[in-house]
């Protein structure tokens, strides 16, 4: 008799415990996790027009780990060598930050606490990023929007693809 009740608990304490992993990995924050290529990266203003603040193909990577913890870096592709330089001193458009990141489900937003950047007054800052889209491998980003020198309000949007 215990057994015959047994049985058809256990099925069903398996199928719950299965479905919940799988509305688990549905989260953006499950899906956010793991190394992502930058595609494109650009400035939008208002007006619609874009500018490509790193450079034409600019190149990097995002990584988000199942802890917490998040690294970015952005290079500009065509960066000339200069002679006698050290990695200390880098040449030509480039930002590298990590700290830690939580996501927030509700506003599809995620925010990064950072720890340590290139650009420092990055340091200790909480920035927020929204995820436009985050289907299969592809990831597309915004942040806050940003006025520049000449009092023109742009948006960064990033794009990533996931490294497999």
């Amino acid at each position: 008799m215990l057994t015959t009740k047994f049985i058809p608990a256990a099925a069903v304490a398996l199928a719950t415990c299965g479905a919940g992993t799988a509305l688990a990995a549905d989260t953006l924050d499950a899906r956010l996790v793991g190394a992502w290529k930058i595609v494109s990266v650009y400035d939008e203003f208002a007006d619609g027009s874009r500018r490509d603040t790193w450079g034409a193909g600019a190149q990097g990577l995002a990584v988000f780990t199942p802890g917490g913890q998040f690294s970015a870096i952005i290079v500009g592709r065509d960066r000339p060598a200069r002679a006698g330089g050290v990695p200390s001193e880098p040449v030509g458009p480039a930002i590298a930050y990590a700290g830690i990141y939580s996501v927030d489900e509700a506003t599809h937003t995620f925010t990064t606490s950072v720890w340590h950047s290139t650009f420092p007054q990055w340091h200790g800052q909480t920035l927020v990023r929204t995820i436009e889209t985050l289907e299969d491998d592809h990831l597309k980003v915004r942040a806050a929007p940003i006025t520049d020198a000449a009092g023109r309000q742009f948006v960064p949007h990033l794009e990533l693809d996931r490294v497999k």
